[in-house]
């Protein structure tokens, strides 16, 4: 496996989503054609009262040059009104396509960030025809009475401008969130940096250049300036941001200074595995069913990879249990696995004594060296009336113990001597 599987993921075809995509655009494209069409037997108010406000003249001087060119700008507003009422439609079709291949932070990024460039794009669009293209238009008005040239003005020329720079403002308004959204869901990072800035610059630069008019190198220049610098400012923390931290990870050395990252998955197990403080510097997190429910699974599989998890310890769950895909998708993320087999020693006991599990959480090595482990599990039993211990490579089938014995899996032989010092009989068992 060579990529991350999620449990919504299908085994279809390349061309399989690409039909679907298909058929989802197409219905986008549909609405949006048939609400343009809606709106064309009203476009003629919209654009008298906004060209009503961008005419610069007490007197209008605002003209029709060319009938085509007319025409053509109002079919391209209409389709605009059209696109931003369809919009709704748009988000939950690019959503149904999008969630099967998206972990849970980014589902919910995701959605936010739709939403939020919806109600954007139209705030941003009626500020820039209402507030400030009309004061722009009047300010280079103002020019003219100063030479004494009298100003005539084209409406569809002076329409596409106003069009143009809305989108200039729609699309960086559309990165800053991206950088916003990303940044507080802690999917940006210094680490990963470079990559989003590759999409977000690339994506918002390659739009703006198409809309903008050929005609019009220094706003083309101007905007792109404008456009990159604020995208850099308002992402100026999140781009330099360290490595996200949550859930109490805590980034441990071991014993040649490699770094890692431990998460300790405290599955319920439906009930059946009990629970247990983690290790000092270890995450936490908490399920009920992991290895039966995909959901679940799809959350882990999240907050491993946006907290960059170096090592997972599963307190019940068996790993053979888990999924195929799921296993892999850890390994896939770089993350190694291991268990605490809490369900299994749950039922090797009819006492209350959690010695079993204590011994089990401080045996655990990598990133901790084996002197320290076995450190631990000596003040343990040391205050303990453990007098045997049983130990093998796995908990056999039908183990009893009694309330003088414990179970350790496959412990060090420095551990075993260790304990044999104490006076405490080692003893091995196997099915």
């Amino acid at each position: 496996m060579n990529d991350l599987h999620l449990s919504s993921d299908g085994r279809s075809s390349v061309q399989s989503h690409l039909d679907e995509l298909s058929r989802r655009i197409t219905a986008v494209i549909i609405l949006i054609i048939i609400l343009t069409g809606i709106w064309s037997f009203s476009i003629d108010e919209i654009l008298n009262y906004v060209l009503g406000r961008l005419d610069p003249c007490e007197q209008s001087c605002v003209n029709i040059f060319s009938p085509d060119e007319w025409a053509g700008t109002r079919w391209f507003s209409a389709a605009i009104i059209g696109l931003l009422t369809a919009m709704p439609f748009a988000i939950y079709q690019a959503y149904s396509f999008a969630k099967p291949g998206l972990l849970p932070s980014e589902r919910r990024a995701f959605v936010v960030w739709m939403f939020m460039m919806w109600i954007l794009a139209f705030s941003s669009l009626v500020f820039t025809m209402i507030e400030f293209l009309p004061w722009l238009y009047s300010y280079g008005h103002s020019f003219n009475d100063e030479t004494g040239l009298i100003g005539r003005y084209d409406a569809a020329e002076m329409l596409r401008i106003a069009i143009s720079i809305a989108w200039a403002i729609i699309l960086v308004l559309a990165a800053m969130s991206v950088v916003t959204i990303t940044g507080m869901s802690k999917l940006l990072w210094s680490g990963n940096a470079g990559w989003w800035r590759l999409r977000i610059h690339g994506i918002m630069l390659m739009l703006l250049w198409l809309v903008i008019p050929v005609n019009l190198p220094g706003l083309l220049f101007t905007l792109t300036l404008i456009a990159s610098g604020m995208v850099e400012l308002i992402g100026w923390k999140s781009f330099r941001a360290p490595m996200p931290i949550g859930h109490g990870i805590r980034e441990l050395l071991d014993f040649e200074g490699g770094v890692h990252r431990v998460l300790y998955v405290d599955c319920r197990c439906c009930g059946t595995s009990p629970k247990i403080s983690p290790l000092r510097g270890m995450g936490l997190v908490e399920y009920q069913a992991l290895c039966r429910d995909q959901y679940q699974q799809d959350d882990l599989l999240d907050v491993v990879k946006r907290f960059n998890a170096s090592k997972v310890v599963f307190s019940g769950c068996s790993i053979e249990s888990m999924p195929v895909d799921f296993i892999d998708s850890l390994r896939f993320l770089g993350c190694d696995t291991s268990t605490l087999n809490l369900a299994r020693l749950s039922v090797a006991r009819t006492d209350n004594s959690d010695i079993d599990y204590r011994l089990a959480m401080a045996s655990q090595t990598n990133p901790w060296s084996e002197e320290i482990a076995t450190k631990r599990c000596l003040e343990l039993l040391n205050s303990s009336e453990i007098s045997t211990i049983l130990f093998g490579e796995k908990i056999p089938f039908g183990l009893n113990l009694q309330i003088d014995e414990a179970w350790i899996t496959n412990p060090s032989n420095s551990l075993i001597e260790k304990i044999e010092e104490l006076g405490i009989i080692m003893k091995y068992c196997s099915n």
